[in-house]
């Protein structure tokens, strides 16, 4: 047995064992049935065996089962509120509680990973980079996120905001043209709609001139993209794999665990990533109207660690043996050295023993001294963060944040609006986008750092999903993204605490009824 170290496999070898001894049963209905050399009162007498042998032991089995569930979410699910609603649903709905926990449970793979994770002992630093040039908060910020992520402080880029759909992939296109040696992409919806033809188009053409295109997306956030699509892409010699396809038996460690990361990586040089998927309604073409997202395209040392995560993911998917240290993906020689020195940090979450982005955010908020502003389109941020902001806002610093007024899913719209006012009261001010649909994930604190990526300020992003955000410590990438932020506030309606007490019982119900499903996002 001390071999054995997964709980299931136990499980499962007790039930075994439990089911060989019904074989001496089994066997002498096998041998009555022989014996009267009638095949068809044979296979009645198995049939009514077996309906009773179910009927009998089913009721026990089940019994079990659901207290081996309880057990285990007992003692590994660390959020309170969730222990309790699964505990709940288990003892309830019995049968559809063991389903919906199996599809949806929490990942005992990384409970373990996290009880054999031991942080990096050294903090490598930069090259280019003397630590004296940072913040005390800057510095201790990329000290966590190495030690949480292994995330690398990079010293020498550059990066373009982007705030527009149509520049933002107007800039990917035309970099996308310019490859002549690989393109790395990825990304969780991957539309076959007219602007995810013509990225096709493009990967296609490349390919077939010689570049090589790897292109991995997400089981589930793209699962509607066609066979015909994908067909062309590999016809034109595009390697393509999806991030953890959903298909049983592996519902529960792959449903509920999505790679939500938007990377492009171009011959070393150029890399993207950011809030935007690839289809038209991140032009302004959907239901929601105009999209308002933040993107970055980063040149410099950025673009390797971002390939490193790719790489990682491909691997995953591919079952190859990549890494961003192989010389088909090294930069030109030269291609740092005109870069001005500014220093930052790409991490990863998900799948790994912490959860990088979500201490992260905690820290930023925490150790913020004048202002944290953010955006982010779904603001359950879980007990910890909300608390990190309301502390903030009572101790003087100005909190922002902005969210959007409509929403493209119901429930996380309501779960986000079911925190204003209990943040309102604390002091912090928050802004409802009316201009469009807004997507970004963005933070700036002080002067000193700015965050752009992938994760939304909510628990599937922050606990669940693979996700990847960029930390910047440069004050003029902060003060950038402050006029990016200025300039939306200029579309929204600020929230007033003595309007939002006022508002109807069917949207306290509402907001009731998201801030219950919050809790298992």
């Amino acid at each position: 047995m001390k071999y054995i170290k997964s709980r299931w496999k136990k499980f499962y070898l007790a039930a075994a064992f439990f089911l060989l001894g019904l074989l001496p049963y089994l066997a002498s209905v096998v041998l009555d049935g022989s014996a009267s050399g009638n095949p068809a009162a044979y296979a009645r007498a198995f049939a009514v065996s077996a309906a009773g042998l179910a009927i009998r032991y089913f009721p026990h089995i089940l019994t079990v089962y659901v207290l081996f569930i309880a057990i285990l979410v007992f003692f590994e699910e660390r959020n309170p509120d969730r222990t309790i609603l699964w505990l709940m649903t288990l003892i309830f709905l019995p049968v559809v509680g063991i389903i919906l926990y199996l599809l949806l449970g929490p990942d005992m793979k990384r409970v373990r990973m996290r009880k054999l994770f031991k942080p990096a002992r050294a903090y490598p630093g930069a090259e280019d980079i003397d630590l004296g040039m940072l913040s005390e908060h800057a510095v201790k910020m990329s000290i966590l996120a190495y030690r949480s992520s292994s995330a690398p402080i990079c010293g020498r880029n550059s990066a373009e905001l982007l705030t527009d759909g149509e520049k933002t992939f107007e800039a990917i296109k035309r970099e996308l043209k310019r490859a002549s040696r690989y393109i790395n992409i990825e990304y969780y919806i991957f539309e076959d709609d007219r602007l995810g033809r013509e990225i096709s188009a493009i990967l296609a053409e490349r390919s077939r001139a010689g570049v090589k295109v790897r292109m991995t997306v997400d089981g589930v956030g793209s699962w509607k993209l066609g066979r015909e699509l994908i067909g062309k892409l590999q016809g034109a010699g595009v390697l393509f794999h999806t991030f953890m396809p959903v298909s049983f038996p592996f519902f529960h460690s792959r449903l509920n665990y999505r790679n939500h990361r938007k990377i492009i990586v171009i011959d070393g040089e150029a890399a993207f990533t950011g809030g935007m998927n690839v289809g038209t309604e991140y032009l302004g073409e959907g239901p929601l109207g105009y999209w308002r997202d933040t993107h970055v395209l980063f040149r410099g040392e950025a673009v390797r660690a971002l390939n490193e995560i790719f790489l990682s993911d491909w691997n995953i998917s591919s079952g190859e043996k990549l890494s961003a240290t192989d010389a088909e993906f090294s930069a030109p020689d030269g291609a740092h050295a005109p870069l001005p020195v500014v220093p930052l940090q790409i991490v990863p979450s998900g799948g790994s023993a912490w959860r990088s982005i979500r201490q992260m955010y905690f820290t930023m908020i925490t150790g913020a001294q004048t202002r944290i502003w953010i955006t982010t389109p779904y603001m359950i941020p879980g007990e910890a963060i909300q608390e990190a902001l309301r502390t903030a806002a009572l101790s003087g610093v100005d909190v922002r944040l902005l969210i959007p007024c409509e929403s493209d899913h119901f429930l996380s719209h309501w779960a986000s609006f079911s925190n204003i006012e209990d943040l309102l009261r604390a002091g912090v001010r928050i802004w409802l986008y009316k201009k469009g649909f807004l997507h970004a994930k963005t933070l700036v604190m002080d002067d000193e750092i700015a965050s752009i990526g992938t994760a939304n300020l909510d628990s599937r992003s922050l606990d669940i999903n693979f996700e990847i955000q960029s930390f910047i410590y440069d004050e003029k990438i902060c003060s950038r993204m402050s006029e990016h932020f200025l300039k939306d506030i200029e579309g929204s309606e600020e929230c007033v605490l003595s309007n939002w007490e006022s508002r109807g019982i069917r949207s306290k119900i509402l907001e009731s009824i998201g801030r219950l499903w919050s809790s298992q996002v």
